[in-house]
């Protein structure tokens, strides 16, 4: 066999056939091997909220904390630095990941007077979640929902100190990811989610804005919670 491989020749027509053919076949190849790849990538794997490898059952409280909401609304950008809510589980490994925060429970607060939120432009704020926040979270998936409970949407108000002016929001839903194993559970609102000013609105509120919050999730002795 190896002598007659070594006699063999090939016309210069044949070898640029032959180059032709073989990289028409490590194109191929690469097309299968780049799609069997996609096909294999592993999905996001959040199945639930877990305590030092435990999880979390239904009706265990927990909290969340978080550094910076923001409300972004054109020129105007009212930041709030702290903020905490409690909540409770209401699902857990058997399907989804689900929590209850009561109306009015997240306690929200900045560095202007009276600890209101600060603004680009409309003075000192108090912002207050008028409505009761469920989050959804499905089986193996890294993506959920917050809204309002019960078909109701996620409402809120932003008092505008200075100008004594309440405007009122809401969203239907909320699209929030989370973060999963080895990061410490948190909640983020997904970027481009917009609430809507209600109707009728002061001509000095915003007519809407983009939501930019993040939530970390512990117990309510501050245990780390773990998305696994």
């Amino acid at each position: 066999m190896v002598a007659l491989a070594t006699s063999m020749s090939f016309a210069p027509s044949d070898l640029k056939g032959s180059n032709q053919m073989h990289t028409k076949i490590i194109t191929a190849c690469l097309a299968i091997a780049a799609f069997a790849a996609f096909g294999a990538a592993p999905s996001a794997s959040a199945s639930n909220l877990t305590e030092s490898g435990v999880t979390v059952k239904a009706g265990a409280s927990i909290t969340g904390t978080s550094t910076l909401i923001r409300f972004i609304a054109g020129s105007n950008t009212l930041a709030c630095t702290h903020a905490h809510m409690s909540g409770t589980v209401t699902a857990d490994a058997s399907g989804t990941i689900a929590a209850e925060i009561a109306a009015f429970n997240p306690v929200i607060g900045g560095t202007d007077t009276g600890t209101d939120c600060t603004s680009s432009g409309l003075g000192p704020v108090k912002w207050t979640v008028n409505s009761r926040l469920c989050l959804h979270v499905p089986n193996k998936t890294d993506f959920g929902t917050v809204t309002g409970c019960a078909g109701a949407p996620l409402t809120f108000t932003l008092n505008l100190t200075n100008l004594t002016t309440l405007c009122h929001y809401e969203k239907a839903t909320l699209g929030v990811e989370i973060t999963t194993a080895p990061v410490d559970a948190a909640v983020r609102a997904r970027p481009g989610e917009v609430a809507k000013g209600e109707f009728p609105n002061s001509i000095f509120c915003p007519a809407e804005g983009e939501l930019e919050m993040e939530f970390t999730l512990t117990t309510t002795d501050g245990t780390t919670l773990i998305f696994s």
